[in-house]
């Protein structure tokens, strides 16, 4: 089973690397259209996925699901505010740190905590 984590984590870290390194148009849209804003909805809701999940020990699956219809809804309601800008990029940012969050504990997870045996 072990194998399987290994290789599906290869297999991610490959299309990771030809997406940003082979596909220049693909690159070209994210790094032309990207701005601080978006950084900034990214590693918000990041951060604010770390701290539910460990200080609110909540159950990671249920968190996303939360945390992605709350990114949705908060992008709604900006929508229809006159002096706010609901886009769906930002959405898209705020889906990306809350699996960043997600992808990065479960690597940890399988490969950060070695047992050492005595």
């Amino acid at each position: 089973m072990k194998n399987l984590h290994h290789i599906l984590f290869s297999l991610i870290l490959l299309l990771v690397a030809v997406i940003i390194f082979i596909a220049d148009d693909f690159r070209d849209v994210i790094f032309q259209n990207t701005q601080i804003d978006t950084v900034g909805h990214c590693i918000g809701f990041f951060i604010l996925t770390w701290l539910l999940s460990n200080l609110g020990k909540l159950p990671t699956t249920a968190l996303v699901f939360a945390l992605i219809a709350y990114a949705a809804l908060s992008e709604i309601g900006q929508y229809y505010l006159g002096f706010r800008n609901g886009e769906f990029k930002d959405f898209i940012a705020d889906v990306i740190g809350i699996l960043l969050f997600v992808v990065l504990k479960w690597g940890w997870l399988i490969y950060g905590k070695k047992t050492v045996k005595g």
